[in-house]
């Protein structure tokens, strides 16, 4: 039924998104983000020549900032995040609507600038892939809105090939900016290789030594357990901070560092940890199904609605969940919550726009 009603909709929403409003909002988004990270830099006593003369050595220093506690807590730094965050959501639904080549090269490159220059200058990978995720699930929204309800095709491959032809420098000179001394090269091979093998394996190796360490106390290494289950602060940790817990937590939200030989080091475990903490073995699978349940609806909601926005907002911030399920629940973090508002915000207003358009031309 859902899939019938969207058919028939279908000619009132193939252009959902092309209107300009979403257009100008896009680029606007981006330009203020960029801003952003150049005044976060110069507040943080660093600026643009920095990065020119001596790119790994400023971004080593930025990181050192970072983990000794030293960074400046100021708006821009947290606007810039939320920003950009807003801007590749609205990039992925928007890509589909244009017809020139230039266009969409434009499009996909500005949704990723802000993310490239946040894993270079901050050597902060994780947002480059986590408004990977926030992308495509925009295009796969776009999608959905056409009727086409696969969850890839040929010209989407296409733009990840690129993407990845274009990001896979970006990322491998984040792991320079770490500190590896570039005057060997052996030496640099090899720590590409551990780096590499640590983010993106890491996490399936240690789940599994402190999932057999909890459950049967038999692992690689020890783990802390605490008696009580956490009751959704590990899985909920950014709505708890802003009630007033004030529990500590360790700077990666794990200090037990899972590490095999000289392969690979993390401390990554999963949200499935966090969830089995917070409720146990059963509460962390009701959890899963009560998650599903809402995302499920929300697509439906997106099929079967002639203008969705909220679901729409919902859907998207699901594709960064998803992502982020390796590393820890998204939850941990406000910046989640207010890319939903704003996103749901900006979705609400293009609406209002279309429905004048539409009116307008009748």
């Amino acid at each position: 039924a859902p899939l019938l009603i969207n058919s028939q909709n279908k000619k009132d929403s193939l252009d959902h998104y092309s209107g300009k409003f979403l257009t100008l909002t896009f680029f606007a988004l981006q330009v203020i983000t960029v801003f952003c990270i150049l005044l976060n830099l110069a507040i943080q006593g660093f600026s643009p020549a920095d990065f020119i003369t001596d790119l790994f050595g400023t971004a080593n220093r930025y990181l050192a900032l970072r983990y000794s506690g030293e960074v400046q807590p100021n708006v821009f730094a947290q606007l810039g995040v939320l920003l950009n965050y807003t801007g590749v959501c609205i990039g992925g639904l928007i890509l589909s609507s244009k017809h020139r080549t230039m266009q969409k090269l434009a499009i996909l490159v500005l949704s990723f600038v802000p993310a490239a220059l946040h894993m270079i200058v901050y050597a902060d990978k994780g947002t480059l892939f986590l408004c990977a995720s926030l992308f495509y699930g925009g295009i796969i929204i776009s999608r959905l809105r056409k009727g086409d309800t696969a969850l890839t095709n040929a010209a989407t491959n296409k733009i990840l090939i690129i993407s990845l032809l274009i990001l896979t420098p970006v990322l491998i000179s984040s792991f320079l900016a770490r500190g590896i001394d570039s005057s060997d090269t052996n030496e640099v091979k090899d720590k590409l290789i551990y780096y590499l093998s640590s983010y993106a394996f890491g996490h399936l190796y240690a789940f599994s030594d402190w999932f057999s360490n909890y459950n049967f106390d038999s692992s690689w290494q020890d783990y802390y357990h605490d008696g009580n289950l956490t009751l959704g602060f590990s899985t909920f940790m950014a709505i708890f901070r802003a009630l007033g817990d004030v529990t500590p937590v360790p700077d990666g939200y794990y200090d037990e560092y899972f590490q095999y030989k000289e392969i690979l080091q993390t401390n990554i475990y999963t949200i499935y940890r966090g969830l089995i903490q917070d409720f146990g073995m059963v509460g962390a699978l009701i959890y899963m199904a009560i998650t599903g349940a809402v995302f499920n609806f929300a697509y439906v909601n997106i099929l079967s609605n002639r203008s969705p926005a909220i679901s729409v907002a919902i859907y998207i911030c699901m594709a960064g969940y998803i992502y982020t399920s390796f590393i820890i629940s998204i939850m941990v973090w406000n910046s989640i919550f207010a890319l939903f508002i704003t996103l749901s915000a900006v979705l609400t207003l293009n609406k209002r726009f279309q429905e004048k358009r539409r009116i307008t031309n009748r």
